[in-house]
């Protein structure tokens, strides 16, 4: 595929080192093939994914060899535009056969195989949209106008100063729901009164009776039940805590409380860190939006999760806690 990154280019297609993937191609009648690969300094990361970004994008690249959706105008750039259908069988590939077809007007469907064969992943019809390359450039120049024209953006932590210990004079806290982290054996550790609730409705119930309501109120994230299919893993537990930051905004018995929503290897704060909890990270988005729309009332808390099985686990419960409200974050 000598040249083919350089017409690519001249064309108005850009594609950095890693994604220069193609190694070669050919046509079958509307069908086309193609033999992709990751460079070899982007091969030992692609263990970090279902499918590498390069990869993947890679396998896009023959689509300009020829037109397996129609006749088009010369000169107009031919880019992604909505994924339907998709599937993943494998994941770490560093290398995939393709098979480019027809799927309707502006479409292609999208097979791709290791190489003894086996499916890695399919796309039932990707509809592609065409622009003119001028457009493409107005656009990058707009961007670059504004100063964030090569930028690549990144969410960078700051290290808040330790605590100094508890806000004020003790207060109940409490805990609803499961408790996996054991969130009210550290707060209790830590000589603060703690009451457990099953559910958000019995909390209500408490209060309604007479019971003070606590300022803190801790959780984890629902549970979502046992399976390997983490994208559906991942969609239960952010709809059960849908539900559970619903209930909280509604009763008005809590409404100078804050939710604690706690996890553990939810975050990555640091280049070398990992997300354990993919399920988890997941609630993160979620409770962000409501602090933006309940300004007070939520608080978000990651634990180390190399302290997990630690002696300190209490204590790292109460640092974070601690560090969290202090700060106001």
């Amino acid at each position: 595929m000598s040249g083919f990154y350089a017409e690519a280019a001249a064309a108005g297609y850009g594609y950095g080192p890693a994604f220069q993937g193609l190694r070669a191609a050919w046509r079958r009648g509307d069908e086309i093939f193609a033999e992709v690969a990751l460079p070899e300094e982007a091969r030992a990361e692609a263990g970090r994914y279902g499918l590498h970004p390069a990869l993947l994008d890679s396998a896009l690249h023959a689509v300009g060899l020829g037109d397996p959706t129609g006749e088009t105008a010369d000169g107009l750039l031919r880019l992604p535009f909505a994924w339907n259908d998709v599937s993943l069988t494998a994941s770490g590939a560093t290398a995939v056969r393709v098979r480019l077809a027809p799927a309707g007007p502006d479409a292609v469907s999208i097979e791709l195989a290791d190489a003894t064969g086996q499916p890695v992943a399919w796309v039932g019809s990707l509809g592609l949209r065409a622009v003119r390359p001028e457009r493409v450039a107005v656009m990058a120049e707009a961007a670059s106008a504004r100063g964030h024209g090569d930028s690549l953006f990144t969410v960078r932590w700051s290290q808040a100063p330790r605590a100094g210990g508890t806000d004020g004079p003790p207060t109940t806290w409490a805990v609803v729901g499961e408790d996996p982290l054991g969130l009210g054996a550290a707060v209790q550790g830590a000589g603060i009164p703690v009451d457990a609730y099953p559910d958000g409705a019995s909390l209500r119930a408490a209060v309604e009776a007479g019971v003070p309501a606590p300022r803190t109120v801790l959780c984890t994230p629902p549970a979502a039940p046992a399976g390997d299919h983490l994208a559906r893993t991942a969609e239960e537990t952010t709809a059960g805590m849908l539900g559970v930051v619903q209930e909280w905004l509604a009763d008005d018995g809590v409404v100078d409380a804050r939710l604690a929503v706690v996890t553990r290897g939810a975050v990555a704060t640091g280049g070398g860190d990992d997300v354990v909890d993919l399920a988890a990270a997941a609630t993160w988005g979620l409770v962000r939006t409501a602090q933006t729309e309940a300004p007070g009332r939520f608080l978000l808390v990651d634990l180390d999760p190399a302290a997990a099985d630690d002696s300190a686990a209490a204590e790292d419960v109460m640092e974070a806690l601690s560090v969290a409200r202090s700060a106001d974050e």
